[in-house]
């Protein structure tokens, strides 16, 4: 796996123990990481000195850069751990003394388009309607780029018209002009640093999803725990309005109040709706929403410190769930447990191929977002440097809670036969549409016997003609039936009976 680059670089004061031998295997291994290192000035050895009590023939000191990959928040935390593992590495007492960070980031400058300019001949007067319709085409085919020359220019306005109308091989031309091509070339605009504005619109736009959540999730709770997702609310709120003034995300306090205002309440409309017009986000989709995106983000964090990890982390578990799941040991497992429930045979509730894929998929999505969660959650807090690199007591964490959540996934989707054959009795027992379950559907009929009643054959029952029955179709010669009265499956000989669809279930069939 290729790294990527550092997101940060911490330049780090470090102390080397032991004499010149230990000194000079550490500097190899330094050099072989790709570190940057250099000497200190005399006044800075001299301080440093005075400032340890050192032993000049027992401790050198170095001025070390150290890559980070992650966040710039807590990357001096990352560069002690990296210089505890250098030390072990190398097999020398090395200490980090002083860290001092430096962000590698750029200023985002305005972008622009060098084109011609046209100008009328000195002396020549232009009637005013033709001055109107000389200038007006002379915009629109400016800003639609038929007069433009091929540069574009990363600087200030004034810098990039004098790069175009100087820095010219055929020498200095006056007949040249730039025009923008983003909004950082307008006036007023402020220019930030690329990986600052991505943090605040990340710390800007996050809290307010957050704060989507808690407000959805507090309408369908008791007043009590309502007033506290409320205020859980107002507090999410709270680091989103202090990132836009922070940063801020206007030139003026007067625009960053009505960006945070704007966008606050058009999360407060989108999650709580308008009476009338539209109802708000309901809990279940906002904390699918809030999964799904913690997903992405997680998976995202890994990635950026190894260019295939991201690839490693979600396509191998998806590609291994589809394989196993395509494997005829898998396919019928949960229409049996199905079955079971219901005291059916796998004849009477035979599906199709496909249903035994997607049940066999269902049987193993547990399992595969018990991975993407532990992965995303250690993304998310490797990224934040809150686990060391090699770390065993994280790793065994990691290990406990993806077992802990394969063993909860698993009695979950070992439970799904179990409930959809409740709902299945509870529809038998109601008069109401029965759920279909990964092919096996159940539909009301109306059974009429076309031999004496005397004489059908029936198993688990005795059917009642006028009583609308849910049917799993025909079966091994036998119409199976749910026999709500008896709770299990009645079985008639299909030579005996004719079916009729069953147009309202809460009423008794007409014989």
């Amino acid at each position: 796996m290729i790294p990527r680059g550092p997101d940060c670089t911490v330049t780090t004061l470090i102390e080397l123990q032991g004499g010149r031998p230990q000194w000079d295997k550490a500097m190899r291994r330094i050099r072989e990481l790709g570190w940057t290192c250099h000497e200190l000035s005399p006044k800075e050895r001299r301080t440093v000195r005075q400032a340890f009590d050192s032993n000049v023939n027992f401790s050198e000191f170095w001025w070390v850069e150290v890559p980070i990959k992650g966040s710039t928040w807590r990357a001096d935390r990352e560069a002690a751990w990296q210089i505890t593992e250098l030390s072990r590495s190398a097999q020398t007492v090395i200490y980090g003394r002083l860290f001092r960070r430096d962000e590698i980031d750029r200023v985002l400058e305005p972008e622009w388009q060098v084109h011609s300019v046209e100008h009328d001949p000195e002396g020549t007067v232009t009637p005013g309607f033709r001055r109107l319709w000389r200038t007006v085409t002379r915009w629109c085919a400016t800003h639609t780029g038929l007069l433009d020359v091929r540069v574009r220019i990363h600087a200030s306005k004034d810098a990039a018209r004098h790069l175009a109308r100087h820095l010219r091989t055929d020498g200095p031309r006056a007949d040249l002009d730039v025009r923008p091509l983003d909004g950082r070339g307008r006036t007023g605009t402020i220019h930030h640093r690329e990986d600052a504005l991505n943090r605040a619109l990340a710390l800007f736009g996050g809290p307010l999803l957050a704060m989507s959540l808690f407000l959805s999730t507090a309408q369908h709770l008791i007043p009590a725990a309502a007033a506290v997702c409320w205020f859980l609310a107002v507090v999410c709120a709270v680091p989103a309005w202090w990132t836009a003034f922070a940063l801020p995300l206007a030139h003026s306090r007067l625009h960053c109040l009505i960006i945070c205002v704007i966008a606050t309440l058009a999360v407060a409309v989108y999650t709580l709706g308008v009476p009338g017009l539209f109802d708000g986000v309901d809990s279940r989709s906002a904390w699918v929403t809030a999964a799904i995106g913690f997903y992405v983000t997680g998976l995202i964090l890994l990635g950026r410190r190894w260019r295939w990890q991201i690839l490693a982390a979600t396509l191998l578990p998806l590609l291994a769930t589809l394989l196993v799941a395509a494997l005829p040991l898998t396919g019928r497992i949960l229409q049996d447990g199905y079955a079971d429930e219901l005291s059916l045979s796998p004849e009477e509730t035979a599906v199709s191929g496909a249903y035994q894929l997607v049940a066999a998929v269902k049987l193993l999505w547990p399992t595969l977002a018990a991975i993407l969660f532990v992965a995303a959650v250690w993304g998310v807090l490797r990224y934040f440097h809150f686990i060391r690199p090699r770390s065993v007591f994280a790793g065994t964490m990691a290990a406990l809670f993806l077992t802990l959540g394969l063993l909860t996934a698993a009695e979950w989707t070992f439970a799904s036969p179990q409930h959809a054959a409740d709902k299945l009795k509870r529809a038998a027992s109601h008069h109401t549409k029965a759920p279909p379950y990964f092919g096996i559907s159940a539909d009301w009929v109306c059974v009429r016997p076309t031999v004496s009643v005397h004489a059908l054959n029936e198993q688990g029952g005795a059917l009642v003609p006028r009583t609308p029955y849910l049917s799993f179709g025909v079966a091994e010669g036998n119409v199976v039936l749910w026999n709500a009265a008896a709770d299990r499956p009645l079985r008639v000989p299909a030579g005996q009976v004719k079916l009729l669809p069953a147009g309202n279930p809460g009423l008794s069939c007409v014989t």
